[in-house]
């Protein structure tokens, strides 16, 4: 059966959390050193492997863990301005050339050069060729740069990512309740810092390829297909930018295994205040915390 998860890939600078890959597997338990939540029960608590194949499960309530509800204050909704008149004929071929793949690159480059913080809702669907089938989940993304994150899913409920500047935790309990994983966050951020992750000096990084316009809720966003031109955790890297503001409201990531990811993001909203109680996150009682 096939396994639902969020994948991190975490080796000692590098945490690629690649917008919420749900199809990687677990680090097996017993490769880190492993200790008990502050509250564990007195019984020792196995160790445990992961193993090829589990069967998704909801998460109890009484594995829950300590997580703030949101952030203190509402920020504020993104609503892009509308798109200049004969923009979309231009790029269509209609009247004058539209941009360049890496002009757009770039302007998406510096727009995000100005984000210090944003939080969404997403929608991911991931498709995986080797086993077959596609799974779906959703909930909320925050991040505050350099070194804070957060996944919060409502779907499957419970489980969650999150960076607090000092460790990188996973804890699926729609997997298993009794297991939670961290890893040191690397030193500045940079490994949790998904903007400088996908669209960090892009034109050096990726070979861009423009693949025309395609409406992303109601606006005709430019498809942008990025190539790497060096050593990256993903084969390829797809990215819908809104022709006003561009940002990315789409993510499509395939995988260097085959498996391809679909990410779309809305309720967009740039340089909210996102406070430290958010990023914090506490083992639920009797987990058995995995260190790698």
């Amino acid at each position: 059966m096939q396994r639902v998860l969020v994948g991190v890939a975490v080796a000692g600078v590098l945490a690629v959390v690649a917008l919420g890959a749900r199809e990687e597997m677990l680090p097996r338990a017993d490769a880190g050193e492993a200790t008990h939540a502050h509250a564990a029960p007195q019984r020792a608590l196995p160790r445990r492997t992961a193993p090829e194949r589990l069967a998704r499960k909801p998460a109890p309530a009484a594995a829950e863990a300590v997580m703030p509800a949101g952030p203190a204050a509402a920020p504020t909704l993104v609503t892009p301005a509308a798109e200049p008149a004969g923009a979309a004929a231009a790029a269509a071929g209609q009247g004058q050339a539209g941009p360049t793949a890496a002009a757009l690159m770039r302007r998406a480059a510096a727009a995000y050069g100005k984000v210090h913080s944003l939080s969404a809702a997403f929608v991911q669907v991931v498709r995986n060729p080797l086993l077959g089938g596609s799974t779906t989940s959703r909930g909320m993304l925050y991040e505050r740069r350099p070194d804070r994150f957060l996944m919060r899913f409502s779907e499957p409920a419970g489980d969650v990512l999150v960076s607090d500047g000092r460790w990188f935790w996973v804890y699926y309990p729609s997997v298993d309740e009794k297991q939670v994983i961290r890893s040191p966050a690397a030193g500045g951020g940079q490994a949790v810092d998904l903007l400088a992750q996908f669209l960090g000096d892009p034109v050096r990084r990726f070979t861009p390829h423009l693949e025309g316009r395609e409406a992303v809720a109601g606006r005709q966003a430019y498809v942008v297909r990025l190539v790497p031109r060096g050593a990256e955790p993903f084969k390829e890297l797809k990215v819908w930018l809104d022709p006003v503001d561009y940002y990315a409201r789409r993510f499509e990531i395939t995988d260097q295994n085959g498996s391809v990811r679909h990410l779309d993001l809305s309720a967009l909203r740039v340089n909210p205040p996102l406070p430290d109680a958010l990023f914090h996150f506490t083992p639920p009682a009797g987990a058995h915390v995995v260190t790698r």
